[in-house]
């Protein structure tokens, strides 16, 4: 385990604080969320590597995200991300 410092807007620090709730710390909370967002990304990575070796049609990619939206994979961070920079 690695100890780092983040710095958060206040908005987001009261948000995290009401969401991870007394049952889990705000850090084991920041961890899970990262972690998501890091399978989301290469998830991302993976379907563009795809895409770029056998472009897939229209409606399957649409049928493709549909499913992956919903089992909660859509919506990959984008480049305007700030966590993604």
């Amino acid at each position: 385990m690695k100890r780092i410092t983040v710095s958060l807007p206040d908005e987001l620090v009261e948000k995290v604080r009401h969401t991870a709730g007394s049952e889990r710390t705000i850090s084991s909370y920041v961890a899970a969320a990262l972690e998501d967002y890091t399978e989301r990304e290469t998830l991302a990575q993976v379907i563009a590597a795809w895409d770029a070796e056998t472009p897939v049609p229209a409606d399957v990619h649409q049928r493709v995200l549909a499913e992956l939206d919903r089992v909660g994979f859509a919506n990959p961070p984008s480049q305007d991300d700030p966590v993604a920079e």
